[in-house]
């Protein structure tokens, strides 16, 4: 029996920890800042308006004048959702819906083309190496599940060297369903040969929560202040620091400290 400790909190039977990646792994908040703006800025050149538009499809991004929302949609959500986000907004704002279907997505390719790639401007947070490491060699298996495209998951992973440490991993594509639907999540658990029920979810959003509720998984455990934000609302663990992310084994002096009636 794994246990694994969070902070001064124990979540007994573990197999499994599977990991957000921006926000959670990644520290991306800058790199979604510029990107919705430049997204912002080209949709609302393209019909021809200004300032108001761009401020509205900002909103919609989940862009605020303190920074990123990450329960937004360019924090938690697929580059899927925030296209179809933003096509709500032209469409509002008087554009037929095909031409606002097409001109979003133009202008958003547009904006990835200029970015040359994702993951140099996305860097792992302090640690991150390092405990991916450590718990890797541990029994927990270890997973990550992203609402970024397949390509970029696999982009970040490797631009850092974090894949040696990673057992199995899934980004959602525009023809998944995208968190807090648990498919992606079951079809991970079972790559890594662990219950769902067994697994717990590492995130900065309300959607890891979400998915962890509705999967029926171990728990879920929210980042906070360190990673640039406040905990997740109504989550009841909570990290400080990766090295308060452990795994205790039988036999170690924590597990018999944690297990002696």
């Amino acid at each position: 029996m794994v246990q694994v400790r969070c902070g001064q909190r124990w979540i007994a039977d573990v197999e499994a920890i599977v990991f957000d990646k921006d926000g959670t792994l990644a520290d991306s908040h800058r790199l979604l800042h510029h990107t919705a703006v430049a997204r912002a800025e080209a949709c609302a050149a393209a019909v021809g308006a200004g300032d108001t538009l761009v401020r509205t499809l900002l909103a919609c991004f989940g862009v605020t004048a303190s920074g990123i929302d990450p329960d937004g949609l360019m924090a938690a959500g697929t580059r899927e959702a925030n296209k179809q986000g933003a096509v709500a907004v032209l469409v509002q704002a008087g554009q037929p819906p095909e031409k606002a279907t097409n001109l979003v997505a133009t202008c958003f390719a547009a904006v990835n083309a200029k970015r040359h790639g994702k993951a140099a401007q996305t860097p792992p947070f302090a640690g991150t190496a390092a405990m991916l490491k450590r718990l890797h060699q541990s029994p927990v298996k270890i997973g990550v599940l992203s609402s970024d495209s397949p390509a970029y998951v696999e982009e970040f992973l490797s631009y850092y060297d974090l894949m040696t440490w990673v057992h199995e991993w899934q980004g959602t594509g525009p023809e998944d369903p995208p968190k807090p639907d648990p498919t992606l999540l079951r079809g991970l658990c079972d790559r890594l040969q662990v219950s769902v029920a067994h697994t717990l979810i590492v995130g900065d959003s309300w959607a890891d929560f979400a998915l962890a509720k509705q999967a029926g998984a171990a728990g879920f455990i929210s980042v906070s202040e360190p990673w640039g934000r406040s905990p997740v609302a109504g989550a009841s663990l909570v990290l400080s620091h990766w090295d308060n992310l452990a795994v205790i084994t039988p036999g170690s002096p924590d597990f018999e400290t944690f297990t002696r009636p």
